[in-house]
């Protein structure tokens, strides 16, 4: 190799090198670990959200007509479940759920509570989505399910606006 060709080398070489350890940098900063903590976290606040939900369908089911107090409550228990499943991933990294926060305002009349349960359903739909995507390159595990939850919370959705448009939106309760 001529001199030129060998200092060229050493350039590349060099550059190669602190790119590695610039890479090596990013790699600690955004290393698993502190990826996992960073999604348990928002995983936390996604169970916390899911709870508030099953205290506002429990809630709701209890204010409702003969004919959704039936489909309010198995929603209510369904997405206890998924509280459960969530609870379980945190659980199996030694975190817990947020607390649930409380509504304001449920609303007058039962396509007011319900329409407000519609909304809060799905946000977590969509948190759950966002979520199982931002987890594919830590823990398939998890990915598939939260995808399977989200999932069911679009059926979910469907029922509890199918429950919301049997409700007269002008009654007051």
């Amino acid at each position: 190799m001529s001199r030129c060709t060998t200092l060229e080398h050493h350039n590349n070489a060099h550059r190669v090198g602190e790119m590695a350890t610039g890479m090596g940098f990013f790699q600690k900063l955004f290393s698993p670990p502190s990826a996992r903590a960073e999604l348990l976290e928002e995983l936390a606040v996604i169970a916390g959200h899911n709870q508030g939900l099953v205290d506002r369908l429990k809630r709701h089911a209890t204010l409702a007509g003969v004919s959704i107090k039936p489909g309010v409550e198995a929603l209510a228990k369904a997405e206890a479940a998924h509280v459960k499943t969530l609870n379980s991933i945190l659980s199996d990294h030694n975190v817990w759920a947020k607390l649930p926060e409380v509504a304001l305002h449920d609303g007058s009349n039962n396509w007011a509570r319900l329409s407000g349960d519609l909304a809060v359903l799905a946000a977590l739909a969509s948190d759950l989505r966002l979520n199982a995507m931002k987890w594919e390159s830590v823990d398939e595990g998890v990915v598939g399910k939260l995808r399977q939850l989200a999932m069911e919370d679009d059926n979910h959705e469907s029922e509890l606006r199918r429950l919301a448009m049997m409700c007269d939106a002008m009654a007051l309760d």
